[in-house]
């Protein structure tokens, strides 16, 4: 684990395995851990980067007002500070939306392009649900939290596994890198104000979309929309996963990664 200076602030990057490189973008208010599931398998094929985003886990607080324009300079940043000219690109929720924009403004840093359970631009039914969740954090325990929201990120199978989501509650709720009220609401503003559409047939870079069936966070309209209007992309809907598909079945995250990423690569020696 190191720390890069991007676009004028502190990162806090890991990095796993060798090979192609992909940089790992993390959704609201979660930190480079969150891909664990995911990149500890696939760094057995590739160079697994994942960082903190700005205002979350061991990265910088950054006060004054931003936008995931901003945070997508940070993820270019973070890759002009470790050389790498071109990588793979995987987003999740926010961090899907962030390698969208990347993806637009700069194709050339982008080799493929896989989004999970992300979304285009926020609307008033995703910001009343950001804003409520953003009240009831400053009010309750984090444990409460957790159990008061959760039903926005698993799906009702996954509440059918025994003892998965009281697991997941503790987890989180345990984090000793909990993000700080302010910072995470700065990232709430980020979400809601995003908004990719119009752009998304700039994007040159063959894209996987990975949509959850259950997803009800961000709805099947979303991926819907993204593989209609990205040139070059595919869907695939995974069944009985919700928003937090790669926490609930990361083997299916890694099975479809890998698959896409591979493809029409030279046999590895």
């Amino acid at each position: 684990m190191a720390v890069a200076h991007a676009n004028n602030i502190e990162l806090y990057y890991r990095e796993d395995g060798r090979g192609r490189p992909v940089l790992f973008i993390q959704g609201l208010g979660v930190d480079h851990r969150g891909w664990a599931g995911v990149t500890r398998p696939l760094a057995r094929r590739f160079r697994c980067i994942s960082y903190d985003n700005r205002d979350v886990g061991r990265s910088a607080l950054v006060e004054a007002p931003y936008g995931v324009l901003d945070m997508a300079d940070d993820a270019l940043g973070l890759l002009d500070a470790l050389d790498i000219a071109q990588a793979d690109l995987v987003g999740v929720s926010m961090g899907g939306v962030i390698a969208q924009e990347i993806a637009i403004r700069r194709p050339g840093r982008v080799r493929r392009l896989v989004l999970v359970t992300t979304y285009t631009s926020g609307d008033p039914r995703g910001s009343a649900i950001f804003g409520s969740q953003a009240m009831l954090r400053r009010t309750l325990s984090h444990e409460e939290y957790c159990r008061a929201t959760f039903w926005s990120v698993y799906s009702h199978q996954d509440y059918r596994r025994e003892g998965f989501i009281d697991e997941m509650v503790r987890r989180t709720a345990a984090n000793d890198l909990w993000q700080p009220q302010d910072a995470y609401e700065r990232h709430v503003r980020a979400v809601t104000l995003a908004n990719t559409e119009g752009r998304l047939r700039q994007i040159a870079a063959p894209t996987l979309i990975l949509a959850g069936a259950e997803d009800i966070l961000t709805p099947m309209r979303f991926s819907s929309l993204l593989a209609r209007e990205i040139p070059d992309a595919r869907i695939e809907v995974v069944e009985g996963a919700g928003h937090g598909m790669i926490w609930s079945c990361p083997e299916v995250v890694v099975e479809h990664v890998g698959r896409f990423l591979e493809e029409n690569l030279e046999p590895r020696t």
